[in-house]
C-alpha cells in the first residue's frame, strides 16, 4: 500500500513579475489562506505563535522580518483566534524581542514568556516512545494554548547542523532543566545523534496534548549558518528561497532541507570558502553534524512522513 505523500506548501522568494501579488508578503498571505489553519482555529482560541526574538545583545539581524508575523497575527485574528508570539528564556528576552521590532505596534500581538517570567511556569510531560528523553518540562504558555504556530527560520546550528521548526519547538519550548539536557547530550556522539534524537523527544512532548492543533512554517530566508540566539549575524549561505509551511513537521523540515542543499552558493559565504556545491549535504559540511537525523527521529517517533509533495502557491 502506497503511503500518501504529505503536501508542503511554497510561498516562493522569486519575483515572478513586477506586481505586489508576485511579492513573497503577498505569497504568504495565500499560503495561509490555503494552509489548514482555518480548520484548526476556531473562535476565541488562543494561538501562540512561536517565533525567535533575536539575540541578548543585538548583534544579530537576520531574523524572521517583523512584516510576515504581522500577516500570520492578523490572519489569525481574521479566523477569529486570539494571538500571541512565545519564546523562551523569560521576561528578559520578551522585552528584547520588542526592541527587535516585535511588539504589539509593529505587529498586532504581544509578546508571552513561554515558561513566565524566570522560567519556572512549567508542565512535565512523559514523552511517549522516547529515543533520549524520559520526560521533558513544557512551557505553560504553549502547554495551555488551544491552537500552536511553529514560526521558525531556518539556519545552522553548531550541535544539531541545522534548526528549523524541530528545534524552534524542542528548544523554544522547553524549560532551563529540558534544554539543559538535550544540550549535555552532544557529547555523546561528534554526529550530533543523541542531541537530535533529543530535539524528536521534546518536539513530541510540546506538541502531544494538541492533535491537529499545531501548524508550522519554515522561513527560509536569510539562511544563517549559526543560530539566531548568537550575537552576530553572516552573510547567507544560499540566495532567499521562500517559506513553507505544513501541518506535517517532517514533511516540511526535509522539504526544506532539500531545498538548500539543492540551492546554489552566495559568494564569499562560509559555504563558498569551504567548497560547497548545488547537491551537497551544506550543513554536514559546515558544522559536522548530519541534520537528517532529527527528521529521521521524528519519523521514527510517527510524527509526520517523509514523502512529500510541494504545492507552490
Amino acid at each position: 500500500m502506497t503511503m500518501t505523500k504529505s503536501k508542503v506548501l511554497f510561498a516562493s522568494a522569486v519575483l515572478e513579475k513586477l506586481e505586489k501579488a508576485a511579492s513573497l508578503p503577498y505569497k504568504f498571505a495565500k499560503l495561509l489562506e490555503e494552509s489548514p489553519l482555518k480548520d484548526m482555529i476556531a473562535p476565541g482560541n488562543i494561538v501562540a505563535i512561536k517565533i525567535h526574538v533575536g539575540d541578548m545583545e543585538h548583534g544579530g539581524y537576520r531574523t524572521i522580518r517583523p512584516i510576515f508575523v504581522k500577516i500570520l497575527v492578523d490572519y489569525v485574528k481574521r479566523l477569529g483566534g486570539i494571538p500571541f508570539l512565545t519564546d523562551t528564556w523569560g521576561l528578559r528576552h520578551a522585552i528584547v524581542g520588542m526592541e527587535n521590532g516585535y511588539n504589539y505596534e509593529t505587529v498586532g500581538a504581544p509578546i508571552i514568556p513561554v515558561s513566565g517570567i524566570k522560567e519556572t511556569d512549567l508542565v512535565r510531560v512523559r514523552v511517549p516512545n522516547p529515543l533520549r528523553l524520559e520526560e521533558a518540562e513544557i512551557g505553560s504558555a504553549v502547554f495551555y494554548a488551544d491552537v500552536l504556530i511553529n514560526f521558525a527560520h531556518s539556519k545552522g546550528h553548531p550541535a544539531s547542523g541545522y534548526g528549523g521548526a524541530i528545534k524552534n519547538i524542542a528548544m523554544g519550548c522547553t524549560g532551563p532543566n529540558t534544554r539543559s539536557a538535550i544540550h549535555n547530550l552532544e557529547k555523546e556522539d561528534t554526529i550530533g545523534r543523541a542531541f537530535q534524537e533529543a530535539l524528536a523527544d521534546a518536539l513530541h512532548a510540546a506538541i502531544l496534548n494538541k492533535p491537529r492543533k499545531v501548524f508550522h512554517i519554515n522561513y527560509v530566508m536569510d539562511v544563517a549558518p549559526t543560530c539566531d540566539c548568537a550575537p552576530w549575524s553572516d552573510i547567507p549561505l544560499v540566495p532567499d528561497i521562500g517559506i513553507l509551511a505544513s501541518d506535517d513537521i517532517v514533511a516540511l523540515e526535509k522539504a526544506t532541507l532539500d531545498m538548500i542543499n539543492q540551492a546554489p552558493i552566495v559568494p564569499s559565504s562560509i559555504a563558498e570558502k569551504a567548497g560547497l556545491k548545488p547537491g551537497d549535504n551544506k550543513f554536514l559540511v559546515i558544522h559536522g553534524k548530519d541534520p537528517y537525523i532529527q527528521i529521521e527521529a521524528a519519523y521514527r517517533k510517527g510524527l509526520g512522513n517523509l514523502d512529500y509533495e510541494v504545492i507552490k502557491v
